[in-house]
């Protein structure tokens, strides 16, 4: 029998090719035929995927060597899972991901995705657009929440979001309009080895004698404890989740005070200094009780503070815990600070500050002409997250330039091969790589005067703190954006080499990085702190 809906497995990396599922008939994908990958990290028989069209839902089971993952998470070896339209499958961890795409989509009603074998109970039931809600710094700037949950469904663990984010309510906890808000590890507990890193699920003990007992006073003056925790180790499968779990219950249970913990388990929007744990806390965990900002605070240890800021103590880690009290514009304590009353120790703040982004012209000088009617090449140089794709497509590809990209193209010599191509059809060409020593832009210059074609130069001007940015809000905005590591970004910068006319340009310009938004709440996003350091 013919299905009207049809399910695609799409990948992110544009040198592999769509795979069609049919509907009820198991395929397994891997180091074959149906994938073309070809790398031994994956098996010959990685995972085995099912599509029900007429469900919209696509049940995938692990089976290879190495562990596979959905959604940027770690498949347990050997288990299944039911995903939907626009979840992720990664064959290896991180690596061949293919997004699920049903046309047309299913309906809301069946968009639900549970852990094959969880009881009714560990499973979230929610909308599937609680993903972009959870993007929107809106409900992180609100006074109040607009939550549904009912009570009796908050106790115990649920998993939001298919187990990006995990939620632990004690028995005994109730909402408050104050929230006194936590990290975990450095902050309420430390590890019993005396290492910077448990060595085991049990290898932890009350960070100071005097915690308890303080958060004990917190409750009596109507406050509600949170506990706010990044723990990508589950996501990547080195933390066992279940392990884990009843670590937190017995965190809780020595702390002897009602407690909500929120425990972020991959590098999505959950992960501070992003707000999607206080974005949820609010939405759905805080039983329509509105949160007094004023009144509330967050303590963490990740603060930014130098090496030596106290005697002999090492620089911290990561500044998440203070980016997430400045975004979330709430109070903010150090552990030392709030149990220890020390006095306030010195930090550092990032270098790119997005809420104060300048106001600044598109281009240096600022009266330069972006595009010609005379055919052209340009060619931008800048690193991965400096804004290339996005002037190329905002400027010059609406006023007909050709767009030649390696990312989706798949090699330099194909990019030339497509400039001449356009530059036979009598188009303007712009060359969206990043381009950045005299060779890589030499073979595309060349291509140029070939044609007889007079070829100018675009420099990002994007510091590398806001390339990282960048390339982290795409992260949490884009479903389709391919991770790129800092590594990546770093090793541009060393292969840079200043454009020169003497390379073969008529022009040169400086482009300065200027987001345009295609919302209110991307741009509240972007303007929040996403870096952890």
């Amino acid at each position: 029998m013919a299905h009207l809906r049809t399910c695609v497995l799409r990948p992110l990396d544009k040198a592999f090719e769509d795979i069609e599922l049919p509907h009820k008939h198991s395929v397994v994908l891997g180091r074959n035929e149906f994938t073309k990958v070809t790398h031994k990290i994956c098996s010959r028989s990685q995972v085995e995927v099912e599509a029900d069209v007429e469900e919209g839902v696509v049940k995938v089971t692990h089976v290879g060597a190495n562990k596979s993952g959905v959604n940027g998470m770690a498949l347990e070896k050997k288990s299944s899972i039911a995903l939907k339209h626009g979840d992720t499958i990664e064959l290896v961890l991180g690596y061949f991901i293919y997004r699920i795409e049903f046309d047309p989509l299913p309906c809301e009603g069946n968009e639900k995705k549970r852990q094959l074998g969880d009881s009714e109970e560990n499973v979230a039931k929610r909308p599937c657009n609680e993903n972009k809600e959870m993007n929107d710094p809106e409900v992180a700037g609100s006074s109040s929440s607009g939550g549904s949950a009912s009570p009796e469904k908050l106790i115990g663990w649920k998993n939001v979001d298919g187990g990006k984010l995990l939620i632990y309510t004690s028995s005994d906890c109730e909402a408050k309009a104050k929230v006194a808000a936590f990290d975990l590890d450095g902050t309420l507990i430390s590890t019993k080895s005396g290492k910077v890193f448990p060595v085991n699920t049990d290898d932890w003990k009350i960070a100071y004698p005097v915690i308890p007992n303080k958060l004990k006073k917190l409750t009596e003056s109507e406050y509600k404890i949170v506990i706010m925790t990044n723990q990508a180790g589950i996501g990547r499968g080195r933390v066992n989740v279940k392990d884990f779990k009843k670590k937190v219950e017995a965190i809780i249970s020595k702390l002897n005070v009602p407690v909500q913990a929120f425990v972020s388990t991959g590098l999505g929007i959950y992960r501070k200094p992003a707000p999607g744990m206080w974005n949820t806390l609010l939405k759905e965990f805080n039983r329509n009780i509105a949160v007094n900002k004023d009144d509330s605070f967050y303590c963490g240890d990740a603060a930014g503070r130098p090496v030596n800021w106290a005697p002999k103590r090492k620089k911290d880690f990561s500044s998440a815990d203070r980016l997430l009290a400045l975004n979330l514009n709430l109070k903010f304590h150090t552990p030392e600070e709030f149990f220890l009353k020390d006095k306030v120790a010195p930090y550092n703040l990032p270098e790119f500050i997005p809420s104060k982004l300048q106001d600044m012209p598109l281009t240096d000088p600022e009266d330069a002409c972006i595009s010609s009617d005379s055919q052209e090449v340009i060619i931008l140089v800048g690193s991965p997250g400096s804004g290339k794709s996005h002037f190329a497509k905002s400027y010059l590809i609406r006023k007909g330039y050709i767009h030649v990209n390696r990312d989706t193209l798949g090699s330099w010599q194909k990019c030339v091969s497509e400039l001449e191509k356009g530059l036979a059809q009598g188009k303007s060409v712009v060359v969206d790589n990043t381009s950045p020593d005299k060779e890589s832009r030499k073979r595309f210059v060349n291509a140029a005067k070939k044609f007889n074609v007079p070829c100018r130069c675009f420099v990002l001007n994007t510091s590398l703190a806001q390339a990282k940015h960048n390339n982290r809000f795409r992260e949490l905005t884009d479903d389709t954006h391919v991770e790129v590591t800092d590594m990546v970004i770093n090793s541009y910068m060393k292969k840079y080499i200043e454009p020169t006319t003497d390379e073969g340009f008529a022009e040169i310009l400086k482009v300065n990085c200027v987001p345009k938004f295609e919302s209110d709440t991307h741009e509240r996003l972007y303007k929040m702190f996403l870096i952890e350091k």
